[in-house]
């Protein structure tokens, strides 16, 4: 698949899983979604450009949570 299919697919899972689950750490993101490579990063890339998430300063981390 192509790299811009691979973040499409991504894309499409993290916005799944914060609808269903709710705001997440990058590093809970990494520990569910199991990404290869850089996709997770161009993903939530994609998704902030399209203004579909924000990033929240929790401590010292940041939680990705969809918009509504």
């Amino acid at each position: 698949m192509a790299i811009k299919g691979e973040v499409g697919e991504m894309a499409g899972q993290v916005w799944e899983l914060l609808s269903s689950d709710g705001p997440q750490t990058l590093e809970q993101l990494k520990k569910k979604l199991k990404p290869q490579g850089e996709v997770l990063s161009f993903a939530l890339g994609w998704l902030a450009r399209e203004d579909k998430i924000d990033f929240v300063p929790e401590k010292k981390t940041l939680l990705v949570q969809s918009k509504q």
